[in-house]
């Protein structure tokens, strides 16, 4: 049986308003202990994981000339992940799950997670890699141009040379990926307005020199304008929840009348289908078979040019990047009652 373990990086979580005690709440809702390396900060994030149970923090100190590229925060995940490997490395089975601090797993995720890091053992993996859902400028919006990436290590066999590198996007070298359909929510993009200021321009001079910042400030400028989104009115992890309020005042998106689905209800998960926020669902066999007045409830799963150009769907069957594995059918079938603007409302 597989025995997990969570480690991760963070410094002045509330200066830069990251969804650290999401995060860790998240992580330990898989994790049996949390190793967590604490850069000195300036505003309280010391306090405010002092109470987390289960965690073992290791204080740090930044090293100002590891900045560029950055370098720094690949060797502060490495600094955790050393300790909880002198710790488990010869713990039979023991894999280390790592987030950063914007990073939240969902509830509804967990037997999935453990299900697979069981899989993921037993064909001899050293890596598991979660799908991403990259939020923009609010927790309604996915962007998903190749910028951004779609897939991510995330999971590591202890006994492993697997080592964060770079800006700790990954790591490396694995031998065996896992494809996990498990997903990582990402926000590092929503967050209360000056403290998401402060964070950008502070975390370009973790990569660039003084003297190429506002180089690097257009650029960064540039991409931002030129972000492609989809509507997302899924559920989010139960961890966010008065976070989400407290940015945007929203929760369970507003019931609608009806939905006309073409397919089979046996393709999906009875989890999603109970949370589609409609009154009555009617499954049908072709989109001809629905009045043109009810059109702008008609969602077609899969469909081809023809039906897409005809009843106006723009979601594509993955994100942007060549990297990018096609959607699960919830997962699409959620983007496409999103575009209709009918929601997911939570069962609990």
């Amino acid at each position: 049986m597989v025995r997990l373990f969570g480690f991760t990086l963070l410094r002045n979580g509330i200066k830069y308003d990251y969804s650290f005690r999401e995060s860790l709440l998240s992580l330990a809702g898989v994790c049996e202990k949390i190793f967590l390396a604490l850069g000195a900060s300036e505003d309280g994030t010391e306090k405010a994981v002092s109470d987390f149970k289960n965690m073992e923090i290791i204080p740090t100190v930044w090293d100002e000339k590891s900045r560029q590229g950055g370098i720094i925060l690949s060797e502060q995940t490495n600094i955790a992940l050393k300790l909880l490997r002198t710790a488990h490395q010869k713990t039979p089975a023991a894999w280390g799950f790592y987030l950063q601090a914007d990073e939240v797993l969902h509830e509804d995720d967990f037997e999935l997670i453990r299900s697979d890091l069981e899989k993921a053992q037993a064909e001899g993996a050293d890596a598991v890699a979660f799908r991403y859902l990259h939020f923009w400028q609010g927790h309604r919006r996915l962007a998903i141009n190749k910028k951004w990436y779609p897939q991510e290590i995330r999971a590591i066999k202890l006994d492993s040379s697997l080592e964060s590198w770079g800006d700790a996007q990954s790591f490396r070298p694995a031998k065996k990926i896992f494809y996990s359909d498990a997903r990582i929510f990402h926000y590092g993009h929503v967050r209360e307005t000056e403290s998401y200021k402060i964070k950008k321009q502070d975390i370009l001079r973790l990569y660039h020199g003084d003297n190429k910042l506002p180089k690097y400030q257009r650029r960064e400028r540039r991409f931002d304008a030129m972000t492609e989104t989809l509507a997302y009115l899924g559920t989010h992890p139960k961890f966010m929840k008065e976070r989400i309020l407290r940015l945007e005042n929203f929760w369970v998106p507003e019931k609608r009348a009806e939905v006309f689905i073409v397919g089979k209800p046996e393709i999906y998960s009875s989890n999603l289908i109970a949370q589609i926020g409609v009154e009555k669902i009617e499954w049908i066999s072709t989109p001809w078979k629905v009045p043109p007045k009810h059109w702008k409830n008609l969602i077609i799963p899969g469909a081809g040019l023809v039906p897409k150009l005809f009843f106006g769907s723009r979601i594509p069957n993955k994100m942007r990047s060549k990297l990018a594995l096609p959607w699960p059918a919830d997962f699409l079938l959620t983007l496409m009652l999103s575009e209709k603007g009918i929601g997911l409302i939570p069962l609990h």
